[in-house]
Protein backbone atom coordinates (compact mmCIF):
# COMPACT_ATOMS: atom_id res chain seq x y z
CA UNK A 1 0.00 0.00 0.00
CA UNK A 2 1.16 3.47 -0.70
CA UNK A 3 2.43 5.63 2.12
CA UNK A 4 0.21 8.33 3.24
CA UNK A 5 0.68 11.73 3.19
CA UNK A 6 -0.73 15.47 2.24
CA UNK A 7 -1.59 16.92 -0.99
CA UNK A 8 0.92 19.20 -1.00
CA UNK A 9 3.56 16.75 -1.50
CA UNK A 10 2.52 15.01 -4.26
CA UNK A 11 4.09 15.85 -7.44
CA UNK A 12 1.77 17.25 -10.52
CA UNK A 13 0.39 15.04 -12.50
CA UNK A 14 -0.82 12.40 -9.53
CA UNK A 15 -3.87 10.89 -8.80
CA UNK A 16 -4.48 10.67 -4.92
CA UNK A 17 -7.30 8.80 -2.93
CA UNK A 18 -8.09 11.12 0.07
CA UNK A 19 -7.76 9.01 3.41
CA UNK A 20 -8.48 12.23 5.81
CA UNK A 21 -9.11 15.33 6.05
CA UNK A 22 -7.84 17.64 9.48
CA UNK A 23 -9.82 18.06 12.49
CA UNK A 24 -9.96 21.80 12.24
CA UNK A 25 -14.26 22.51 11.60
CA UNK A 26 -13.87 25.33 9.53
CA UNK A 27 -10.90 24.07 6.89
CA UNK A 28 -13.10 20.13 7.25
CA UNK A 29 -15.82 22.40 5.92
CA UNK A 30 -14.28 24.34 3.66
CA UNK A 31 -12.72 20.83 1.66
CA UNK A 32 -16.35 19.78 1.94
CA UNK A 33 -17.90 22.48 -0.13
CA UNK A 34 -15.63 21.46 -2.46
CA UNK A 35 -16.27 18.60 -2.79
CA UNK A 36 -12.94 17.03 -1.26
CA UNK A 37 -14.23 14.59 1.26
CA UNK A 38 -12.50 11.01 2.22
CA UNK A 39 -12.75 8.52 -0.37
CA UNK A 40 -12.25 11.28 -3.53
CA UNK A 41 -10.11 10.82 -6.27
CA UNK A 42 -8.22 13.88 -7.28
CA UNK A 43 -5.81 14.92 -9.48
CA UNK A 44 -2.86 17.33 -8.50
CA UNK A 45 -2.47 19.55 -11.60
CA UNK A 46 0.41 22.20 -10.32
CA UNK A 47 1.94 22.76 -7.10
CA UNK A 48 6.10 23.72 -6.56
CA UNK A 49 5.25 25.60 -2.63
CA UNK A 50 2.73 28.00 -3.52
CA UNK A 51 -1.52 27.27 -3.71
CA UNK A 52 -1.89 23.46 -5.18
CA UNK A 53 -4.27 23.25 -8.00
CA UNK A 54 -6.26 20.51 -8.31
CA UNK A 55 -9.25 18.44 -10.40
CA UNK A 56 -11.94 16.90 -7.87
CA UNK A 57 -15.52 15.67 -9.29
CA UNK A 58 -15.01 17.81 -12.67
CA UNK A 59 -14.59 20.82 -10.82
CA UNK A 60 -10.70 23.09 -11.04
CA UNK A 61 -9.55 24.56 -7.58
CA UNK A 62 -6.47 26.09 -6.05
CA UNK A 63 -6.40 25.77 -2.13
CA UNK A 64 -3.19 26.92 -0.49
CA UNK A 65 -0.63 24.98 0.56
CA UNK A 66 -1.53 25.32 4.22
CA UNK A 67 -4.55 24.18 3.52
CA UNK A 68 -3.55 21.55 1.29
CA UNK A 69 -1.32 20.10 4.09
CA UNK A 70 -4.43 19.28 6.20
CA UNK A 71 -5.45 17.04 3.32
CA UNK A 72 -4.03 13.46 3.66
CA UNK A 73 -3.95 11.02 1.06
CA UNK A 74 -2.24 8.35 -0.61
CA UNK A 75 -1.62 7.37 -4.80
CA UNK A 76 -5.16 5.69 -6.56
CA UNK A 77 -4.81 2.51 -7.97
CA UNK A 78 -5.09 3.78 -11.11
CA UNK A 79 -1.90 5.84 -10.83
CA UNK A 80 0.15 2.28 -9.70
CA UNK A 81 -1.00 0.01 -11.69
CA UNK A 82 0.22 2.71 -14.73
CA UNK A 83 3.86 3.13 -13.04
Amino acid sequence: MPPLDSLSHFPPGSRVRVESLCDCPRARGRLCAMGITPGTVVEITAGCGGPVCLRARGACFSIGHGLADKVMGRLAQESIQAA
